[in-house]
């Protein structure tokens, strides 16, 4: 896999800016893996942007306020859940605006569900992966989209193969 970022050069004509190698993802707890391709802190995105504004960047959970983020994850096949003690440790680590209380993991129906306050657009590039929700679960597979509007899911890979998943993240609004 390769990230190829394309922009104007210093002249103003279209150019690709940078070509990076995105194969080896980086371990971002139990059995998940990725990275974030490219971050946005406003809308209207700024287009003059010449640096990559995901050196030096930690992954955070959700985009930051009024942002965006482009992100690639790994699920590697595990359908074991884990404790509430260790998805509690996951979540503060990301710094995810929601961190799920013991009692609220202990209760769902999957260690991995937790909720954001995100408009999310997600593509399965390869494999297969379960969508878990609080309703209704779905099975997807390559080449199937997913738009989630905020709320509680979760994901699990029941299959033998790792499972690419491709999204953007644009920070929402709860409306009261």
């Amino acid at each position: 896999m390769r990230r190829v970022v394309v922009g104007n050069d210093g002249g103003g004509r279209s150019d690709v800016l940078a070509v990076d190698d995105i194969s080896d993802l980086p371990h971002l707890g139990f059995n998940v893996f990725g990275r974030d391709l490219w971050i946005t802190h406003e809308t209207p995105a700024d287009l003059s942007c010449s640096r990559d504004p995901t050196v030096g960047a930690t992954i955070q959970h959700e985009p930051p306020d009024g942002g965006t983020v482009f992100r690639v994850v790994r699920f590697r096949p595990n359908p074991e859940s884990h404790s509430a003690a260790e998805v509690e440790a996951m979540h503060r680590s990301i710094q995810s605006v929601h961190v799920p209380s013991r009692e609220e993991i202990e209760r769902a129906k999957h260690s991995s569900m937790h909720k954001t306050d995100t408009l999310n657009y997600f593509m399965i590039a390869s494999g297969q992966v379960w969508m878990l929700t609080e309703g209704r679960d779905v099975l997807l597979q390559a080449g199937d989209v997913v738009v989630q509007n905020g709320g509680m899911h979760g994901w699990r890979n029941d299959g033998p193969d790792d499972c690419v998943l491709v999204g953007v993240l644009v920070d929402g609004k709860v409306s009261a």
